[in-house]
């Protein structure tokens, strides 16, 4: 399969599997993830287009990426990573 560019769209599926939230005991991408970050995190604003498929640009991969980092890595609540990303 051919390398998407930096600034092309992702689908939820392609975000989920960029980052890294992949389910470890059936190897399934977890999308429900991401759309719990979207209620949680006003800063993630994907397109979305008919039929309600979500779409994230370069700059909602790189804030996914960090909400990632400080979420699942960092091991910080919700609460905090808000926080965090509100001083920024």
């Amino acid at each position: 399969m051919q390398e998407k560019s930096r600034n092309a769209y992702r689908s939820i599926s392609e975000a989920a599997k960029e980052i890294g939230l992949i389910n470890k005991k059936n190897n399934k991408v977890n999308t429900h993830t991401l759309r719990f970050w979207e209620k949680n995190f006003k800063q993630i604003k994907p397109k979305i287009l008919s039929g309600k498929r979500r779409y994230y640009s370069e700059k909602d991969m790189n804030f996914l990426k960090l909400v990632h980092e400080l979420l699942k890595n960092q091991r910080f609540t919700i609460e905090g990573a808000k926080k965090v990303l509100n001083t920024k």
